[in-house]
């Protein structure tokens, strides 16, 4: 475990420029070590310009141009971010890993075929395969050598976000483990069941979206809806007036999407990639939870179809995952005080 003197600095690295639920995780944790009297800083990284956005602007935050390299000092790393565990040669080490999948897709280190197939193995043999043919024609270019093996070997702390990358770490054989989850905006947690909600389904155009074009031919009478180049406000609205957010795509880590529609009045319908899968991260009645590779596409239309004629009964469903999303915050708070002994 990470050792803190009255003198300990904390860094967090953070990508520069981009405005999403990572990002605001990172201020977000900063902003908890500030308020309780410990010294933190964001790090800008990248070539955007290294200024706080003005959506973080009530949070406690510092910014730092860089680390300071000494044994009392801790930076955290998010896991998209892991090439810079290579940085630093005194400094205690924290890689947050907020999804799994961004280790894989964004700065990599060079993975051997066994660290591929053994990530993968859960995906199918067409993931697999389509993981070595991007390896073979050159497409996947890492920032280093950093291996899993490799970063077993490190003296290293690990916080996740989810169950799913817990899970993923203890099957990987890492120790030295620690909870650090995250809650959404407080500005999204306000849920209004409101008497004039319209037929209309949600859905995130990044994720799953040849699926869910099969879905919309299967189902009539409805509106379905991209959530993309939305303001914080627009979004909200838009949640408080739909009956359903639908996310068959894969979840890197816990999402919030599904966590923002829950709790403005959507019912919620998931298939079971990533930590879709585990209850602990969306914990939803599995009648909500499809596995899109067994079950056809005209049974998952049907329970849509369900939802939205029976909103008002299928809505009651949600309110152990709202009750759940409600104590996130304290529940953050409360794993980053012991982990930094706030």
């Amino acid at each position: 475990m990470i050792q803190l003197q009255p003198c300990t600095k904390i860094f967090v690295y953070c990508p520069a420029g981009v405005v999403s639920g990572g990002p605001e995780l990172l201020h977000q944790l900063v902003d908890i070590i500030n308020s309780n009297n410990r010294q933190a800083f964001i790090v800008y990284y990248g070539e955007k310009e290294h200024k706080i956005p003005s959506e973080y602007s009530s949070y406690n935050i510092k910014l730092a141009s860089k680390i300071e390299d000494s044994k009392e000092n801790i930076v955290v790393i998010p896991e998209g971010l892991c090439n810079l565990l290579c940085q630093g040669e005194y400094i205690q080490k924290l890689l947050w890993w907020l999804s799994v999948d961004h280790f894989f897709m964004i700065c990599r280190g060079i993975l051997s075929p066994f660290d591929l197939i053994q990530w993968d193995f859960n995906m199918g043999i067409r993931t697999i395969a389509g993981r070595i043919l991007r390896l073979l024609q050159g497409r996947n270019h890492f920032k280093n050598n950093l291996s899993l093996a490799k970063m077993r070997k490190m003296n290293i702390t690990h916080a996740y976000q989810s169950e799913y990358a817990q899970s993923f770490l203890l099957n990987n054989g890492f120790d030295n483990l620690f909870p650090l989850k995250d809650y959404i905006n407080t500005e999204l947690c306000n849920y209004v069941n409101s008497d004039h909600r319209e037929n209309i389904i949600l859905y995130n155009p990044k994720k799953g979206l040849e699926y869910t074009k099969e879905l919309i031919k299967l189902t009539s009478g409805v509106q379905w809806v991209p959530v993309q180049n939305m303001t914080r406000k627009e979004l909200v609205s838009l949640m408080r007036k739909s009956k359903l957010y639908i996310d068959f795509g894969y979840h890197p880590g816990k999402d919030r999407l599904p966590r923002e529609a829950a709790m403005n009045g959507c019912c919620v319908i998931t298939g079971i990639d990533g930590s879709a899968r585990f209850f602990e991260d969306v914990p939803i009645n599995s009648s909500y939870k499809f596995n899109q590779k067994n079950i056809s596409k005209n049974k998952i239309a049907s329970r849509i179809n369900h939802v939205i004629n029976n909103y008002d009964t299928c809505i009651n469903d949600f309110d152990f995952y709202r009750k759940c999303i409600l104590i996130e915050r304290a529940d953050f708070i409360r794993q980053a005080k012991f982990l930094f002994c706030l």
